[in-house]
């Protein structure tokens, strides 16, 4: 590491190109790279020409982004960290959209796309990093899980009056109103807790320290007192999108099933959990499916809900086989398909992603030449039986769903209403994007400058530095 104010020479890697060590190194590795047209044509062959153009669209669509600000603030020591994270949630009223434009017209009324900014509602959270201890705590980590359970416990996280409602509500319904966690996430001691309504907070018996209901999440674990925590807090941005879109579309069907049936809900990035908070997949995934029960029980559709994928291997992939994509069609990632074309030097397994991911990966090629990948969330409640008699069963069981979960007639008629939707608000501004999640993203997006550097101020000024 330099010193302060300490540039690097400019003939520093010069010895890695003399050295054959690094030669003989590169010579024996191998990646993937761009197919040739021949490969790229047969890649595509299997194809399917969507057919569903011109379905009913939602009546309202909403999109989630999150952005987090979690640089070291400036000139302290030991590298005094204060983490932000800023979540957005757009509502779009589809017919207002199409309205934007006026008849006769060309251009869209500037007064109206204005009204459509002003549409995103955005949910600041604010975390300690390294040498900051939250009120008090021990370690940072203590205070860290302190402030995150503060945090997702009020009202913020709810959009009503109602605590039911909030991200901590939501996690207790998903476990029918019981967590458990078996071991004190602050002396690591094997402890039985269950969080109840009204007890989400309990003492440990060993060391007498509070543990709380959003520990289960695991995102303390990345806390380190002294490193750079950026990735907990990273982690911590990503799991909380997710609750909060869940949280959302609880109360939305709590109170009007019908209106959540006209509802669809975008997601940025893939429907998946990683990292330790990963377990949250599986009570999303249980959540979902009795969402979609509680409507079809009322006799409504159940919402659309998707996650769409700006960057990653399979968006590389997508874009590398664009030019021999038929227009119109989709392909379902199936395992075989992602193992020998996208994850090809990874290793493969009986199902892919069974540890992170609850929606299935789609391809999908609109008539304007646009090429999205896009998830739809699995029509399960769960992916494995409760009980595994053994290691054979268990695998067979995971072999079983990877078949299942690729089964296009499962995703009909949320499939074609996710096309449809995806084509109506795609958006030229910026490659492959969607109106949704562009607005939710400048609702949520930080800025280095000015963004950032005002965030330091603020860290500095309200802790008296």
């Amino acid at each position: 590491m330099p010193y302060s104010k300490e540039f690097a020479g400019k003939g520093g890697h010069i010895d890695l190109v003399k050295n054959p060590d690094v030669q003989n190194f590169l010579n024996e590795c191998e990646c993937l790279t761009q197919p040739s047209a021949e490969e790229a044509k047969k890649i595509t062959e299997d194809y399917v020409l969507w057919e569903g153009e011109g379905g009913k669209l939602p009546d309202y669509v909403v999109a989630s982004d999150a952005s987090p600000h979690k640089e070291a603030i400036s000139g302290l020591f030991p590298s005094t960290q204060i983490g932000y994270v800023k979540n957005s949630m757009i509502i779009i009223e589809v017919s207002e959209f199409d309205n934007l434009k006026p008849i006769n017209s060309n251009f869209v009324d500037p007064f109206k796309v204005a009204e459509l900014h002003r549409s995103g509602d955005p949910i600041s959270f604010t975390l300690p990093g390294c040498n900051v201890r939250y009120k008090g705590a021990e370690t940072v980590k203590d205070g860290f899980r302190m402030a995150v359970y503060e945090q997702l416990s009020d009202m913020r996280t709810s959009f009503t009056n109602d605590k039911n409602f909030n991200v901590v509500g939501t996690l207790l319904a998903i476990d029918n109103g019981e967590v458990e966690l078996e071991r004190c996430p602050a002396c690591g001691s094997q402890e039985e807790f269950k969080f109840k309504k009204n007890e989400e907070v309990q003492r440990c018996a060993v060391c007498e320290k509070d543990a709380y209901i959003t520990d289960v999440m695991r995102i303390h674990e990345q806390i380190s007192d002294l490193g750079d925590n950026g990735s907990a807090i990273t982690r911590f941005m990503n799991v909380v999108e997710h609750l909060i879109i869940a949280s959302f579309i609880r109360m939305v069907g709590y109170r009007d099933p019908s209106l959540l049936s006209r509802m669809a809900f975008i997601i940025d990035g893939p429907l998946a959990i990683f990292g330790q908070p990963a377990k949250v997949h599986t009570r999303l995934l249980r959540l979902y499916a009795k969402v979609r029960k509680h409507l079809v029980e009322k006799g409504y559709q159940p919402p659309l809900i998707i996650g769409i994928q700006k960057t990653g291997p399979a968006v590389e992939h997508a874009k590398a086989l664009s030019p021999y994509i038929p227009i119109g069609a989709f392909k379902v990632i199936d395992d075989e398909y992602r193992h020998k074309y996208i994850a090809a030097r990874s290793e493969a397994s009986t199902n892919f992603g069974h540890e992170t991911y609850y929606g299935q990966d789609f391809i999908f090629k609109t008539r304007n030449g646009k090429v999205f990948v896009f998830g739809l969330v699995y029509p399960f409640s769960k992916k494995m039986p409760s009980i595994a008699e053994d290691e054979e069963a268990l695998s067979n069981s995971k072999v079983r769903f990877s078949r299942e979960k690729v089964e296009i007639d499962l995703y009909r008629p949320q499939l074609t209403q996710a096309m449809n939707l995806i084509t109506h608000f795609e958006l030229e501004l910026y490659e492959n994007a969607i109106v949704p999640i562009a607005l939710a993203h400048r609702h949520a997006s930080i800025s280095l400058v000015p963004g950032g550097k005002v965030l330091d101020i603020l860290s500095k000024k309200g802790m008296n530095l």
